[in-house]
């Protein structure tokens, strides 16, 4: 950023009168006596700050009163967009602090309308239980839109929640990294081979982790971090952009994959 857009910023940063008062100059013509109520503060502050905004060109006189040049404007809505960054930044921040590289491939207007689910101090699964709430809701019996899921990880709960939407007849693939499966065939084979008597249901193994958990129903994306091989924090989001990019981030994963049967389970390859 040059200086003068940043210097831009921090004057509209430092202190909630002036975009306040070049908000409501963006709105119309607008005398000092009525920015006095609008921004709750004295007439000499008003004075002063309309002096200022006029000084960069941001606001001009007009019948006696003041309003938003077109420069002002642009500048509010640049100091709007930062502010909107930043605040959903903060409120991501558990994400971004274990999606680890892949946070940096995302932009962060795609997230602004993502829900988010993080561990409670009495609930620390909750992100775990919201993820199957959220995947059980993407999509219908009905509807036979195949769900497309790949994980990091692979515990007997998320098999079982993923599970729960193959039996309703949902056709799902779940692609999990080669290390991933044969830790589930030593630990938990049974329980494996039932998830993959399902019709509905096809596994796939890649020998490049997917290291974000990432579930493609079909208008809807949830992303899911892990630590230690635990979800941890889930967002879901509607944006199309966010769903682009996870919808190449999957395919790139599934087109080097290997389909996982019992079969294939039982003769160790």
């Amino acid at each position: 950023m040059s200086d003068e857009p940043a210097r831009a910023l921090r004057y509209l940063s430092g202190s909630t009168v002036r975009p306040t008062i070049l908000e409501r100059l963006v709105d119309g013509t607008a005398q000092p006596a009525e920015l006095v109520s609008v921004a709750d503060v004295s007439r000499t502050t008003v004075h002063r700050t309309l002096s200022e905004l006029v000084k960069r060109d941001w606001a001009r006189r007009i019948d006696g009163g003041y309003e938003a040049t077109a420069i002002g404007e642009l500048a509010l809505r640049t100091y709007e967009r930062a502010r909107s960054r930043l605040e959903t930044l903060e409120r991501l921040e558990p994400f971004c602090t274990h999606a680890g590289a892949a946070a940096a491939e995302l932009d962060l207007e795609w997230l602004c309308e993502a829900r988010l689910a993080t561990p409670a101090e009495t609930n620390p699964q909750y992100p775990l239980e919201w993820y199957g709430d959220r995947l059980a809701a993407l999509e219908t019996a009905e509807d036979r839109a195949r769900l497309r899921i790949a994980t990091p990880t692979l515990t007997r709960q998320l098999l079982a929640a993923h599970d729960s939407i193959a039996d309703t007849g949902t056709p799902t693939e779940l692609v999990v990294e080669e290390a991933v499966l044969r830790a589930v065939v030593r630990q938990s084979p049974e329980r494996l081979r039932a998830s993959l008597s399902s019709d509905a249901f096809e596994l796939y193994a890649t020998p490049e982790s997917p290291s974000l958990g990432l579930t493609l129903g079909d208008e809807r994306t949830i992303l899911s971090a892990y630590d230690e091989g635990r979800l941890v924090v889930a967002l879901e989001s509607p944006n199309d952009r966010l769903r682009e990019w996870a919808v190449d981030r999957y395919s790139r994963l599934r087109d080097d994959a290997q389909q996982i049967t019992g079969e294939t389970i039982e003769s160790g390859t």
